[in-house]
């Protein structure tokens, strides 16, 4: 005897959960930010060879000693340089947490709470010191007038601003990331039940008769010859 198939029940397929607004608005600063970094690295080392010759002009009518105008060439060299770099990696570690955050990775949204704690630290440090420098409080050293004297009147202030820029980035990325919506998002799913009570049980097959194979077919009918 056949019995007819029984259809299992399977659990149904969910999606992988969408980002909410908050989420991808903190991505989406993050890209901003990421940017923002190569560009001004990119600016710095484009403005590097006019800054260096202007304070090599200047230096020695300010009464700057050679030993200190090779010291501020090297430092003049040196800081687009490693500006330039650390935009790059910045931009790249950016892209990362960038992923992890919009595919929901928790480990990602403590590493970024981790960088966000660390970029307000060093922003903050870089407005201070930008503004400090703008305001020309070190009028009194001769090296440190030159150095300030040898770039545009412009990129101090774009300096400082870009840093104060980095600080309000980081602490919206926080705000945006310890909202009620990105902690629902970030919340380990749970496992969902097949139903409210359980997938229904397969009812047994029917029992089988042992002498089911000794009674003769059902005869078959024929129909009358006409």
């Amino acid at each position: 005897m056949s019995y007819p198939a029984q259809v299992l029940p399977q659990q149904p397929v969910t999606d992988r959960r969408r980002p909410p607004g908050t989420v991808r608005a903190a991505a989406g600063v993050l890209v901003v930010m990421a940017v923002g970094g190569v560009f001004y690295g990119g600016i710095g080392l484009v403005l590097m060879p006019g800054i260096v010759e202007r304070f090599q002009d200047l230096a020695p009518a300010a009464g700057v000693s050679a030993e200190d105008i090779n010291g501020g060439t090297t430092l003049l060299r040196g800081v687009p340089i490693a500006a330039a770099f650390v935009g790059v990696v910045s931009a790249l570690l950016l892209a990362g947490l960038v992923v992890g955050l919009l595919r929901g990775v928790r480990a990602v949204r403590v590493a970024t709470f981790v960088v966000c704690g660390l970029g307000l630290l060093g922003g903050i440090l870089a407005t201070v010191f930008g503004f400090v420098q703008r305001l020309n409080s070190f009028g009194d050293d001769t090296l440190l007038g030159a150095l300030n004297e040898a770039h545009p009147g412009w990129w101090p202030w774009t300096s400082a601003v870009l840093s104060l820029l980095q600080v309000v980035g980081y602490f919206v990325v926080t705000l945006l990331l310890i909202s009620p919506p990105a902690n629902e998002y970030f919340r380990p799913a749970p496992s969902l039940p097949p139903g409210p009570t359980g997938a229904p049980p397969i009812p047994p097959p029917p029992p089988v008769d042992p002498t089911d194979w000794q009674r003769p077919d059902p005869p078959t009918t024929t129909p009358a010859a006409m």
